[in-house]
């Protein structure tokens, strides 16, 4: 299951993909029974916390399914397509051929020079927000020592405003990061630090957005999110969730729907995580409905 412990890769990286491959392969049918983490680790030669992290990214992408006191399974449902083929056979429904195209806004903004633009963003605070950072914990000591040592002889990169895309190390290091951990093929030019998540919505919605799009929404959803969707003056249609999710059969009953919202890792408020079926299906859905899908990974791991 190990390659070895001088791999690049980490340690729960190479016990997720075993047993992901496993599952893929048929090797580990639906349904069973995965032994537990402490008696895997034992038999890896690894601590507890690296199968644990193994583990908890299996079931954020729904390849596991935890039952109190019975331990840990194999989900139940997963596509046979995908157990079968290497390739996800997408839906017989005949694609449309016309381009998916940005909102005025955006198609305005990918002929001009991003480094000559400059975002203004509003700051609100208000009593029992959510996703308030843990100040009591954050190591402020090791933070001074890093920024002392950077500001002793600092860049005029790091004195100017800078890339508007972020900085370009920092870019560099996301890029890798998702390639290796979430498997994400992107380039550090694909990358864009924002200053919070309600900057990085403000900006999708305005590049992807048009006034009275239809934008389908979890609901309950992440009432931030559709603060700003409302704003850009799209039409916001709620989705019901279930047991694995957004419901997509309530989804395409919509017509002509532009984008759909989603938090797939923990649906919030709720927590669910949506299933690998429904999963392929969203992608499937948003192909053959010409429609941009945004994911909120806020809990993904």
């Amino acid at each position: 299951m190990l390659d070895s412990r001088r791999s690049d890769r980490p340690l729960y990286r190479q016990i997720y993909e075993a047993i992901r491959t496993a599952i893929l392969g048929g090797e580990f049918a639906a349904g069973k029974r995965l032994a537990a983490t402490r008696a895997l680790a034992k038999e890896l030669g690894v601590s507890r916390i690296t199968v644990l992290n193994a583990y908890e990214q299996l079931f954020a992408e729904g390849y596991l399914d935890g039952k109190g006191g019975a331990g840990t399974f194999v989900a139940a449902e997963l596509p046979d397509n995908l157990l079968k083929t290497e390739t996800i056979k997408r839906s017989k429904q005949k694609k449309t051929d016309a381009p998916l195209r940005l909102s005025p806004f955006g198609e305005k903004l990918a002929t001009k020079d991003v480094g000559s633009i400059r975002a203004r963003t509003i700051a609100k605070f208000q009593p029992f927000q959510n996703g308030l950072t843990a100040v009591d914990k954050f190591p402020f000591e090791i933070w001074s020592r890093i920024a002392a040592r950077l500001h002793r002889n600092p860049s005029r990169e790091v004195l100017g405003y800078g890339d508007p895309q972020g900085y370009f190390p920092l870019r560099e290091a996301i890029a890798a990061h998702l390639r290796s951990a979430r498997g994400v093929n992107c380039t550090p030019e694909q990358v864009i630090i924002t200053s919070g998540a309600q900057q990085a919505l403000d900006l999708a919605a305005r590049i992807f957005l048009s006034q009275k799009d239809s934008v389908l929404m979890e609901d309950p959803c992440y009432q931030e999110a559709r603060s700003v969707f409302a704003a850009i003056g799209a039409k916001i249609i709620p989705v019901p969730v279930d047991a694995e999710g957004l419901n997509l059969v309530a989804a395409k009953q919509v017509k002509k729907a532009k984008l759909i919202y989603v938090t797939p890792s923990h649906q919030y408020p709720l927590g669910v995580t949506m299933s690998l079926p429904r999963r392929l299906a969203l992608l499937d859905w948003g192909t053959t409905s010409n429609a941009w899908i945004s994911e909120d990974g806020y809990d993904s791991g």
